[in-house]
């Protein structure tokens, strides 16, 4: 089964348990649609992008790292019904990347890391787009609006949600998101779905692009970034101290708690699928990632960096 190259693209789902990419280089007609400044439920003031020479990674660690900042805007409720699915889970998607870019954005700016936010691809129903990461036969294939899975592409170009031109991008398909509000999550029934099922998918890939840019700023080498499962964990701990900004929003309750525990044994490493860490892996780095390693605070990214990608800490 052909998966995206783990060196330029992330995935949610583990090789093995999702729906190969090859099928969609198969589509016979194609187009991207990504999200436009038009499209931006608010703006933001970009950060200059500092040099590796000028940011400096030391201004992260372990005891001492700005923790990552509550944003005063609320959560919006995505609405998605029956009747309206082609148009809110869209617009959903981008109010939820655009609290992703304020909340990490904040925090990359304390830092004088620049500006971390990702191009956006999101596959607009019955279309397709080329991706740019290859599988493993190295082909660059075409990803559906109804492939059962969400990816981060370093390598991919697309415009950011202030309309700027960027590389490494998070690609997500419209119609794999709108049939989780009926109870299909990447091809798997699932009883209890629901907006934050959505929104923690989408939070996972923006926490690779947080990775990816911070390696970026630093010019780590491949061989110094989290080994194995542990960028998937990372991403997923990354992903959860973003839904404790939601908790302390009151957007965050037992409901929304409890579709992401229904999420976990879909998303977890099953049969022959290896990489991504078991469902009980997942979990941990979940929580990690909410509660903070003793489960008695808010988690932070620093939190994160020391139990998965430890390696960074070294980075001078």
């Amino acid at each position: 089964m052909a998966v995206l190259a783990a060196t330029s693209a992330c995935s949610l789902i583990p090789a093995d348990d999702q729906a190969s990419p090859a099928e969609s280089s198969r589509v016979p007609t194609a187009s991207s649609t990504s999200t436009s400044p038009g499209s931006a439920s608010r703006s933001r003031i970009p950060t200059p992008t500092p040099s590796s020479s000028e940011a400096d990674p030391t201004r992260c660690r372990p005891d001492d790292c700005p923790k990552l900042a509550t944003p005063a805007t609320s959560l919006m409720r995505s609405g998605v019904d029956g009747s309206n699915a082609r148009t809110a889970v869209p617009r959903y998607l981008t109010t939820l990347l655009d609290d992703l870019d304020e909340t990490w954005g904040g925090w990359f700016t304390e830092l004088g890391w620049g500006d971390p936010a990702p191009g956006r691809v999101l596959i607009r129903s019955g279309t397709a787009y080329r991706t740019d990461c290859t599988d493993e036969d190295g082909v660059s294939p075409r990803i559906r609006s109804d492939e059962a899975n969400a990816f981060f592409c370093s390598v991919d170009r697309a415009p950011d949600g202030d309309g700027r031109s960027t590389v490494g991008s998070v690609v997500l398909p419209v119609d794999t998101f709108a049939a989780i509000w009926d109870g299909d999550v990447f091809g798997v029934p699932s009883p209890i779905v629901g907006d934050f099922t959505a929104a923690i998918v989408v939070a996972h890939e923006y926490g690779h692009n947080v990775v990816h840019r911070m390696a970026e700023r630093f010019d780590i080498p491949a061989v110094r970034l989290p080994q194995g499962k542990n960028s998937e964990l990372l991403a997923d701990c990354l992903a959860s101290n973003w839904a404790s900004t939601a908790y302390k929003r009151d957007a965050l309750g037992p409901k929304e708690i409890l579709q992401v525990a229904t999420l976990l044994p879909i998303i977890g490493d099953t049969g022959g699928a290896t990489g991504h860490g078991s469902a009980v892996e997942r979990a941990k780095a979940l929580t990690i990632g909410l509660t903070g390693p003793q489960f008695n605070r808010q988690g932070q990214p620093s939190d994160c960096l020391t139990k998965y990608w430890p390696e960074f800490y070294s980075v001078r």
